[in-house]
């Protein structure tokens, strides 16, 4: 009896997708990985035109970014190591920016979006305290089922203090993200954000790519300044250091001299004429205190 071999006709979006991921592989040196979780469609659309020039974004399912790994051949062993240790869904950006110019971009293009019920808290939401311009009714049970303390003043709810409703990393209900946009608030901080990169062979994790830039920069600062006093005590000649280093020298000779009494000029004599003086006056004083 003849076997019958039946073939799995694969979706034209998915072959376009991964036909699209084997270009950007081979032209791209730098891919980079951002979790699709917590992002709307509107948000990919929006990031995808302020990378536009600078980042190529495809939305694609793991196993399709693997296929297309594979399909490098000789010499995309990092690429697929890469992709094998993927999870979730996510938006691949290849570029030819490092990772972490991508990165820095991305946490600064976020915008504030209202909340869905489902959505995790990205920070700490607080209604605050005042005027909510809601009348009262319904809405009062809401305030209370969500512990918001409230008064009715001037026909409307005011809330009586600055309360925290969520957490990072809470699930909003369905009953707190109505209330929230009732209010007018924008809780959700939207965006994309990396969760990895690969360039060169070298993958970076996401604590790779969360670095803080004004703590780096005052790292640098800090570190720049203690290599500048080590050198000038060091009495290390640089460009850099070299005045700093001949001031230090001369005002420690300068004190050196005037302690010791030694005139050797004209400047140095007034200071210690001046220094005489005032040692007097204090004699003076001391002496008349104690007649």
């Amino acid at each position: 009896m003849q076997s019958v071999v039946i073939q799995r006709r694969i979706p034209s979006r998915k072959t376009a997708i991964f036909e699209r991921l084997s270009k950007a592989l081979r032209e791209y040196r730098v891919v980079a990985v951002a979790d699709l979780r917590n992002v709307r469609s509107s948000q990919i659309q929006e990031i995808r035109k302020k990378l536009r020039g600078r980042a190529e974004v495809i939305v694609a399912k793991r196993r399709i970014f693997q296929k297309a790994a594979e399909a490098l051949g000789e010499g995309g062993e990092g690429i697929r190591k890469f992709a094998d240790a993927l999870s979730g869904p996510l938006a691949f950006l290849f570029s030819n920016e490092d990772p972490f110019s991508l990165a820095l971009f991305l946490r600064r293009n976020k915008v504030k979006i209202r909340a869905k019920g489902g959505d995790l808290a990205t920070n700490e939401i607080i209604i605050p305290a005042g005027n909510t311009g809601i009348p009262p009714g319904p809405a009062i049970s809401e305030f209370s089922a969500l512990k918001v303390p409230t008064r009715i003043e001037a026909g409307s709810i005011h809330v009586v203090k600055d309360t925290v409703v969520a957490k990072p990393g809470d699930v909003i209900s369905d009953r707190l993200a109505s209330l929230l946009s009732r209010l007018g608030l924008k809780p959700i901080e939207a965006g994309l954000t990396l969760i990895a990169a690969y360039e060169g062979g070298l993958i970076f994790t996401k604590d790779d790519l969360e670095f803080d830039v004004d703590a780096l920069r005052n790292d640098l600062l800090r570190a720049r300044e203690e290599a500048m006093n080590l050198a000038i005590n060091a009495a290390h000649l640089t460009p850099e250091t070299t005045a700093l280093i001949l001031s230090k020298a001369r005002s420690e000779a300068m004190a050196l001299a005037i302690e010791s009494e030694y005139p050797a000029t004209s400047d140095l004599l007034a200071a210690i004429l001046k220094r005489a003086h005032w040692a007097a006056l204090s004699l003076e004083a001391l002496l008349e205190g104690k007649t």
